[in-house]
């Protein structure tokens, strides 16, 4: 398999790339091709969400299927993918977009609960929306279990796997990891404080909770 490499040295002022750029990527998951991209900084595999291309990013990425994050662009997207109340759908239109996944329940099973995310990254929103469908995500680990972020690295690791990457020179670096939430027992769980402090993250959830009838 040959690989695509495309560079962008930074976004634009307003978060976005070459709209050339952005189109090129999404045609090429719509496929059903596998891409690297960085999602709010962070490198990743990001692909349609059809059964074999969650057993591509799974095994490439080393992540079992329910650890695989749901990215979408809009909140009609996750009305698609998820079983969530008003205050749950509130609690994230307060958070989202941002750097927060939030596990939430599973539409075609609500015993299930899966990850979800609206990336706060311009272009990566713009990616989704022309795909046109929620898509899968998974971070790029290396064997110690930290990020991979240096350019020499992700191509050493993913050249002659993949279809495409995109490579961002200003995310070739280390960042703080996204914050990960559980709501879909009906109460919130921390899980991970990344990006955005549990303080933040508590204030928002909370907010809903006192507005809600006894």
């Amino acid at each position: 398999m040959k690989t695509e490499i495309v560079t962008v040295k930074k976004l634009k002022k307003d978060g976005t790339i070459d709209e050339a750029i952005s189109r090129k990527i999404a045609e090429e998951i719509r496929k059903g091709d596998t891409a690297l991209m960085p999602v709010d900084s962070i490198y990743g595999l990001v692909s349609v969400m059809e059964q074999r291309s969650l057993g591509v990013v799974s095994r490439l990425a080393g992540v079992r299927d329910g650890q695989i994050v749901r990215m979408i662009s809009s909140f009609k997207m996750l009305n698609e993918i998820a079983d969530i109340n008003k205050m749950e759908f509130d609690f994230m239109h307060r958070i989202w977009p941002g750097e927060l996944i939030v596990y939430v329940r599973d539409i075609q099973n609500t015993k299930k609960s899966i990850p979800v995310r609206m990336p706060k990254s311009r272009y990566q929103q713009d990616i989704i929306e022309h795909v046109g469908q929620p898509l899968i995500y998974a971070a790029l680990y290396n064997s110690n279990g930290a990020p991979v972020y240096r350019k020499k690295d992700l191509i050493n690791i993913l050249d002659g796997r993949i279809e495409i990457m995109l490579i961002i020179d200003e995310f070739c670096k280390e960042h703080s990891l996204p914050s990960v939430v559980n709501i879909s027992n009906g109460e919130l769980v921390i899980v991970n404080e990344g990006r955005v402090s549990a303080e933040e993250i508590k204030s928002l959830y909370f907010l809903g909770k006192d507005d809600s009838p006894l």
